[in-house]
């Protein structure tokens, strides 16, 4: 089965919401859904979700079904 591009649930520093995000290639930062980028601060627990994320679709990996 296919899973999420942004499978991350994360708050960015000084963030007040939790946003879809994947793993930057340096291992340390994550780009979010709705394109920004930054160290996360914790998962976002008891956070509201990000609307910039929510009005994203979670694009599925074309190259887990081939």
């Amino acid at each position: 089965m296919a899973e999420p591009r942004y499978p991350l649930l994360v708050r960015l520093p000084g963030g007040r919401v939790q946003h879809a995000a994947k793993l930057a290639p340096d291992g340390e930062h994550v780009f979010t859904l709705c394109r920004k980028r930054g160290r996360p601060d914790g998962d976002g627990d008891g956070l509201p979700y990000c609307r910039g994320c929510a009005n994203r679709p979670n694009p599925i990996s074309q190259q887990a079904g081939r």
